[in-house]
């Protein structure tokens, strides 16, 4: 019987079967867990009820901290090479301190669930462990250290990037298109009125 969390195993006040090996030399030295004796079981229940209540305390400390992290990004700015290639990569220790800095607390890098390294600038989605009940996804702007307009200016422009360029010059080639047809609309009108007429040359 756990009376103890152990995250990937058990919570506090769970009966179950586990490895002797992983009980004898882990759960049962470390004081995590204990043989499932009738009385044992007898107070798994009471266990579970104030495990609840414990997580119920921490479901809230962590839900303002996901409020905190999803008011804005975390930017995170690192030297940047040619095509937007990082010299390194960001890795969940970078976003977890990152993060610590936010919030004004150390973060675990484990709560970070980052697949890869990052290795190109950009915007990502990555999710946070903070809970089995508070696993949100926060967003992380990797950007260049060294980008004159700094780093927030960096940022929003690839969250709010500016309108398609070929848009803006297919917009040009029309107006430049419309301004050519009424100059030769007008230099046709004008050749006209400046013709003599039949009845003049009579």
């Amino acid at each position: 019987m756990f009376v103890e969390t152990v995250e990937g195993s058990g919570s506090r006040g769970d009966v179950k079967d586990v490895k002797p090996g992983y009980a004898r030399n882990y759960l049962l030295p470390k004081g995590l867990a204990v043989p499932a004796t009738p009385h044992a079981v007898e107070r798994a229940e009471e266990l579970r009820v104030a495990e609840a209540e414990r997580q119920k305390v921490q479901d809230a400390h962590y839900q303002t901290l996901v409020d905190r992290l999803t008011e804005s990004p975390i930017i995170i700015g690192v030297r940047v090479g040619e095509q937007g290639r990082l010299y390194g990569s960001v890795n969940n220790a970078d976003i977890a301190e990152k993060a610590g800095e936010i919030l004004g607390e150390q973060l675990d890098r484990r709560r970070i669930l980052l697949g890869e390294a990052i290795r190109q600038v950009g915007v990502y989605s990555v999710q946070l462990r903070l809970s089995p009940n508070v696993q949100p996804y926060v967003s992380v702007v990797v950007v260049d250290e060294e980008s004159p307009d700094g780093l927030e200016k960096a940022a929003d422009l690839l969250l709010n990037p500016p309108e398609n360029v070929e848009d803006v010059n297919d917009d040009s080639e029309n107006e430049d298109s419309e301004s050519i047809d009424s100059e030769s609309d007008d230099a046709i009108a004008s050749a006209s009125e400046s013709e003599p007429s039949q009845e003049e040359d009579e």
